[in-house]
């Protein structure tokens, strides 16, 4: 069934109306969804959608809910990050109590797709949406499906009526990944006011895997200067690492650029973007740079700081960096990946202000006391490991920066406010990991096709 409204209509089936924009189409879904796509698209373009599903809560707190739901993305699905699971307030009848907002990305055939799902309890049922679009799409349908979600409708006298042909239907899947309720957080639930899962232990679930051929930087320094032509001169074949590069099939026996070395200088022979993601923590510091350009991406990396990446470091040796070559839009991706963008409670509270000195210390050792007039909220993001990454547009200038706090969340780096205070000291704001994202997804791709930079998820934000 469907029922119009000016620019959209509302598909039906049961209790629940799903909005559909003008154009749009209903798609086939199985029993107990809803499901439309945005119009069709050329062949090898992925179709946008939206798919709405329902089934009896039984009981099952939304805790369960989100924990089972995360556990299934990383469980099935191809290359999947887990990207955040942030509380939410949905606007439909008959809701009880607070949602989450779940967002990641995993891979679908050569496309890597983003997926913002909310989870909440509804007249019994649980209730979860999930927007699926592409990274390049991010701009166009992010903010579009957020409004569709608010949209939602659900008649409660429908789900209340006797014989509902789902109040019998059992819950398998939840059954079988969460069989039990959750831990809690509990600090983040004091300070929240509700019942919050424990987070910390979905970093370590997704541990950032080196994926890349491992090539020292003098012979990567030896490839670029082929840049402009395809041949290695006579007395750079003497090299030795002109016999690495033989070996990582970048050159010929005759020294010549192959198809592989022709693909690896792509990106920087038809530059569009390059950026430079700096990490640092009480382990050190370590760089990721990556080069767009012809639809493709370039990527150098040292190991990743992050403790779920630890383990996957030995095989580097003292010159030797991650490379690779990748599908443009993968970039984003790659970087959360390196940096350990994770889950974590962004409980909002006051901005921490410390001075360079204050920040620096406690960036090295946990064992730096906190400042006495901090925001009692504050405390939970004093207690963990501290990493700081920053994101910097090679061309432009432009940055941002975060510290990333664990199961804290991630907090935006700021300089001190006032003149006299550049410089000198720092503001520490909590942000959800999902607008870290949609910052990083912007950001690069504002970038790459050298428009303004528009971050309508940051309030103020001016360029």
């Amino acid at each position: 069934m469907t029922t119009a409204t000016e620019g959209f209509s509302y598909e039906c089936l049961d209790a629940f109306r799903l909005p559909r924009p003008d154009g749009w189409e209903r798609i086939e879904a199985e029993a107990g969804m809803l499901a439309v796509a945005h119009p069709p698209v050329p062949a090898g373009v992925f179709r946008p959608n939206l798919v709405l599903r329902w089934r009896p809560a039984n009981g099952v707190s939304i805790a369960r809910y989100a924990t089972a739901a995360i556990a299934s993305v990383l469980e099935e699905l191809q290359d999947a990050r887990m990207l955040s699971n942030d509380l939410w307030s949905p606007g439909a009848a008959g809701t009880a109590g607070q949602g989450r907002a779940q967002r990641f990305f995993h891979r679908v055939g050569q496309h890597p797709v983003c997926v913002d799902r909310w989870i909440w309890i509804a007249g019994g049922f649980a209730v979860e949406a999930a927007a699926s679009y592409t990274i390049e799409q991010h701009a166009g349908m992010k903010l579009l499906f957020a409004q569709m979600v608010r949209d939602i409708r659900i008649d409660e006298a429908v789900l209340e009526m006797p014989g509902n042909p789902f109040a019998g239907a059992g819950q398998p899947d939840i059954d079988r990944i969460a069989p039990q309720e959750p831990r809690l957080d509990e600090d983040a639930s004091r300070w929240a006011g509700a019942e919050l899962e424990d987070l910390g232990s979905i970093a370590a679930a997704q541990s950032y895997r080196e994926r890349g051929t491992l090539l020292p930087i003098p012979a990567l320094e030896l490839l670029d200067t082929l840049l402009t032509r395809d041949r290695l001169g006579r007395f750079q074949r003497r090299d030795p690492s002109a016999a690495t590069l033989r070996a990582a099939g970048l050159l010929t026996a005759e020294a010549t650029l192959t198809a592989a070395g022709n693909e690896f200088l792509m990106p920087v022979r038809k530059l569009d973007a390059s950026f430079q993601v700096q990490a640092c923590n009480a382990a050190g510091g370590s760089v990721l740079q990556a080069w767009i350009g012809g639809g493709l991406a370039k990527i150098t990396a040292e190991p990743s700081l992050f403790p779920a990446a630890r383990t996957a470091t030995a095989a580097f040796g003292p010159d030797d960096l991650s490379t690779g070559i990748l599908p443009a839009t993968m970039v984003p991706g790659r970087i959360a990946d390196w940096v350990g963008l994770s889950p974590g409670w962004s409980i909002p509270h006051e901005p921490v202000a410390l001075s360079m000195d204050q920040y620096e210390a406690r960036l090295m050792s946990g064992q730096t006391p906190a400042p006495q007039d901090m925001d009692q909220a504050a405390g939970r993001m004093w207690r963990p490991p501290w990493t700081e990454w920053q994101i910097l547009d090679e061309r432009t200038g432009g940055c941002f920066g975060w510290v990333n706090a664990g199961p804290a969340g991630q907090y935006r780096l700021f300089p001190g406010e006032g003149d006299q205070d550049k410089g000198h000291s720092v503001r520490l704001e909590p942000m959800s990991p999902a607008v870290v994202w949609d910052i990083l997804v912007r950001f690069i791709h504002a970038s790459v096709e050298g428009i303004p930079l528009r971050l309508p998820e940051v309030p103020g934000f001016n360029g």
